[in-house]
């Protein structure tokens, strides 16, 4: 049995068809409902890395 679907931005969870389902502390709970079949994924946003941005 496969995992749990992450994706790392909520459009691209929004372009493979998912809703917004719950917000999460870390980013999005979103569901995917064809009418037989419900799919639950996360969304993680990736953070920017402090390391490489300039002032």
């Amino acid at each position: 049995m496969p995992g749990i679907k992450v994706f790392t931005s909520l459009e691209e969870a929004l372009a493979a068809g998912y809703k917004i389902y719950e917000r999460t502390a870390d980013g999005y709970l979103v569901r995917r409902d064809n009418g037989t079949q419900l799919a639950l994924a996360i969304v993680l946003p990736k953070k920017p890395d402090l390391q490489t941005s300039t002032p």
